[in-house]
């Protein structure tokens, strides 16, 4: 697949793809409003070093790279905001 022409539903499956390999996180079973939950709440118990791996796992799989001052701005946060951010990379 050509990653320019990757739209928004395969940028869902391909992170939630991320979530079940890495953290055994199934995204389907999870609500819209989870979906903008932090990532170090209670719903996800992520800790600050999986988010290293996410950073990572998310700049391979898309081929992007993820602005430092979206980092910095806190906007790698939540499922939603991480979707936006890819979005976002790749202009779609």
């Amino acid at each position: 697949m050509n990653i320019s022409t990757i739209n928004e539903e395969e940028i869902m499956n391909k992170l939630t793809k991320i979530f079940k390999d890495r953290f055994l996180i199934d995204l389907s079973e999870y609500t819209n409003n989870d979906l903008s939950k932090d990532l170090l709440s209670d719903t996800y118990k992520l800790t600050p070093g999986s988010l290293i791996y996410l950073f990572f796992d998310v700049e391979k799989e898309f081929n992007i790279s993820i602005p430092e001052e979206d980092i910095v701005a806190g906007k790698f946060n939540s499922i939603n905001n991480i979707f936006c951010i890819i979005k976002n990379q790749l202009e779609i």
